[in-house]
């Protein structure tokens, strides 16, 4: 039992996947729109005890929106997916 507790807890400290994006004739306020959009729609929360729960974004789902918004990846705006920092 708690190697599994070492284990939830090393995932929680691990950072997400970070990736960049661009898209023609897109302002960095329309980035963070639609980087905001596909971390909610591919989030979920992780509940480990009361006091302790983390979102993670799906990174394939978060890739996927950002894809059919019209992104493709490398670029200047830096998305994340994963473990939520916050």
């Amino acid at each position: 039992m708690s190697y599994l507790l070492v284990a939830i807890a090393l995932a929680l400290l691990l950072p997400g996947c970070s990736s960049t994006w661009s898209r023609p004739a897109t302002s960095a306020a329309e980035f963070r729109l639609d980087d905001r959009a596909c971390r909610h729609m591919n989030a979920r929360t992780v509940l480990i005890s009361p006091p302790l729960a983390r979102d993670y974004v799906a990174p394939d789902g978060y890739r996927r929106c950002m894809e059919q918004e019209g992104y493709t990846e490398g670029g200047p705006w830096k998305g994340q997916a994963g473990w939520s920092l916050d």
